[in-house]
């Protein structure tokens, strides 16, 4: 057998394999406008979830309002309405703000609260110390069902220094 002949073949293979790759790297398309939370990876899916809502209050007394609740085969009922920016949306704007919280923040399914609450407060760009109410119900598709509230009392502090001086 005379290898001599196949050099110049193999050269060619092996350039159009580099091409390929290094086009390959190149088209991928810019990243979806998610947030990923510090605090873990997403694991929901829109899909999942059956009922969500979410109000926050905040020290400035703006809420922030996320409801949403699957309807079968039809399409699902979805508001969300930030007073902080003076939004109030609702169809398909409203579901992929919606969409974009849940996929983005800890799985649903997680046992710490904490974690979900500053996971959902790092997708909507709040922070902690913003916070006076966060209330956080919701129900997935296989039945699990959810409630979270955490109110947040500044004022106690304060008292509690008060009643030092005594």
């Amino acid at each position: 057998m005379k290898f001599k002949g196949y050099g110049p073949v193999v050269m060619i293979i092996v350039f159009l394999t580099v091409l390929a790759g290094a086009r390959s790297l190149l088209s991928q398309g810019p990243e979806p406008e998610m947030l990923q939370s510090q605090v873990g990876g997403a694991e929901n899916s829109l899909e999942q979830v059956a009922t969500l809502e979410l109000e926050i209050e905040l020290r400035d007394d703006s809420e922030i309002e996320l409801r949403y609740m699957a309807r079968g085969e039809g399409s699902p009922m979805v508001e969300l309405r930030r007073d902080d920016r003076n939004e109030n949306l609702s169809g398909d704007d409203a579901l992929e703000g919606v969409r974009v919280v849940i996929e983005s923040s800890p799985p649903l399914t997680t046992s710490e609260p904490l974690t979900l609450i500053q996971g959902i407060l790092d997708q909507l760009s709040i922070h902690q110390a913003d916070v006076r109410e966060f209330e956080l119900e919701y129900e997935l598709v296989d039945g699990t069902e959810r409630s979270i509230e955490l109110d947040v009392d500044r004022d106690r502090e304060n008292d509690d220094s008060d009643s030092d001086d005594d």
